[in-house]
């Protein structure tokens, strides 16, 4: 990939979906629940929609919804992302998954997020890109109404919460640390396979995530080649330090309690704190989070041994709603069983290596039920080889990478507090933000995504030897 196109995508967008953010320009009026939106770019925009809808027209309760458009440019037009949004009647935001950076250009081109489902009621939608940090909305303006449906109660946490945790936490306290063997193989990576990853508009998470989606995938467009690398780890990882007792954040000044806590123990995944895949069927194989992403999630690359979970990607073939995709990896999340307003979250990572660099696009984030309103908390994503952290919300997506190899052992926290999120990696600062930070409850995902435009290596192996949370 050109090196300008790198250092782009790593200050205009990131995370997961994790990564470019659809702040869409919304105006309150009046005292009442309407609200008006900006008016669609002049006709001098250089962006211009040709065609716009969604299948169905009509949705009945629960059904998935596609929207499609198809688009050009009077002049070759780079833009940092591109969605289709999507606003209730109310103003909430409802837009498709898959927002990705791309150059548009006079060919025309179909653009098709991820498809989602919609609460009963009526919605506005229409096309919107970013350029330098602002948003500009097209014409046409479409509009359908989704009819009722009953939904899925969400199952019960079976976690016991600690005597003194908040009520926002719904997971078990800090378990013993574990002990820690020695020695830690040095991971190369192994030549990426031919799927072109286009963010779906940028490495970052897709609006609302809700628990009962199952979003397809989206079109993406053709990144440049991204060097490959030489070998790929397969043996499993042994943490190299000691995990700590799990009593404070390593690093983050403060007086803490625990309120969840998983130290990978046991011979599988703890499904009382942890879901597998991207939301959808818990036995099924999912689409990624992000269009950019060139991996499925499967249950199947999920395993929990030596201390550690295992999240694998390898190059294992996979359709999803008929969408194909090169490689199938492994996701999970705690959303229904433990989330978080506020606290330290930390996790003793094993990122696996391309050469120097941070392989594909790993990631230990927290993420709200309605994006970008609820906000979206990047403790750290493996972009273009570094370790970054960013934080996603209608405001923006600030954030940056910290310098050095993060490839191999690791530990990753930030400390998140009203109006603010500061990051530490290995117990050193490495950044804060101050801007746009939310304050409603977040649930924690792990990732293992493949991203072929980045420094890549399959089979590869993100291992945890550890997830924690607490709270003051």
């Amino acid at each position: 990939m050109p090196k300008h196109s790198k250092h782009r995508a790593r200050s205009s967008f990131s995370g997961r979906r994790r990564l470019a953010v659809l702040a869409l320009a919304v105006a309150a009026t009046g005292t009442g629940a309407a609200a008006a939106w900006a008016l669609p770019t002049a006709p001098a925009d250089p962006v211009v929609v040709d065609s716009l809808s969604v299948t169905p027209s009509a949705p009945g309760g629960g059904a998935t919804v596609t929207a499609t458009a198809k688009l050009h440019a009077t002049k070759r037009t780079a833009v940092q992302a591109l969605t289709i949004a999507v606003r209730a009647a109310d103003g909430t935001h409802y837009d498709f998954r898959g927002a990705v950076p791309t150059t548009l250009s006079s060919t025309q081109r179909t653009f098709t997020p991820e498809s989602r489902t919609f609460p009963a009621g009526k919605y506005t939608y229409f096309v919107a890109y970013e350029i330098n940090n602002t948003w500009h909305n097209l014409a046409p303006i479409g509009t359908f109404t989704a009819g009722a449906t009953t939904p899925t109660p969400t199952p019960s946490p079976t976690a016991t919460p600690s005597a003194t945790a908040s009520p926002s936490a719904t997971a078990s306290p800090s378990a013993t640390a574990k002990p820690t063997p020695s020695t830690s193989p040095t991971a190369t990576a192994s030549p990426s396979a031919t799927s072109s990853p286009t963010p779906s508009t940028s490495p970052s998470a897709t609006a609302s995530p809700t628990p009962s989606t199952s979003p397809s995938a989206t079109a993406s467009p053709t990144p440049s080649t991204s060097p490959s690398a030489t070998s790929s780890p397969t043996a499993t990882a042994t943490p190299t330090q000691p995990s700590g007792s799990g009593a404070a954040p390593l690093g983050i000044p403060g007086t803490w309690r625990s309120v969840f806590a998983d130290e990978f123990n046991g011979s599988s995944l703890d499904s009382s704190k942890w879901n597998p895949n991207w939301f959808g069927c818990a036995t099924c194989t999912t689409p990624p989070v992000n269009g950019a992403e060139s991996a499925a999630y499967a249950p199947s690359q999920i395993s929990e041994s030596g201390g550690s979970l295992h999240l694998k990607a390898e190059q294992k073939p996979a359709t999803v709603n008929g969408k194909n995709y090169a490689y199938t990896s492994g996701l999970v999340n705690t959303n229904g069983k433990a989330q978080f307003t506020y606290g330290a979250f930390e996790a003793r990572i094993y990122l696996p290596a391309s050469g120097s660099q941070v392989a594909n696009w790993p990631a230990f984030w927290a993420d709200g039920q309605s994006w970008p309103a609820d906000g979206e908390l990047d403790v750290m994503e493996g972009l273009s080889g570094d370790a970054c952290y960013h934080f996603h919300s209608p405001s923006g997506g600030p954030g940056g990478c910290a310098p050095g190899n993060y490839s191999g052992w690791h530990t990753f926290g930030a400390d998140w507090q009203p109006g603010s999120v500061t990051y530490y990696y290995d117990g050193v600062k490495v950044g804060q933000i101050t801007s746009g930070i939310t304050s409603s409850p977040m649930y924690l995902i792990l990732n293992n995504a493949v991203y072929a435009s980045g420094p890549t290596a399959t089979p590869a192996d993100m291992q945890v030897d550890y997830v924690r949370a607490w709270q003051h």
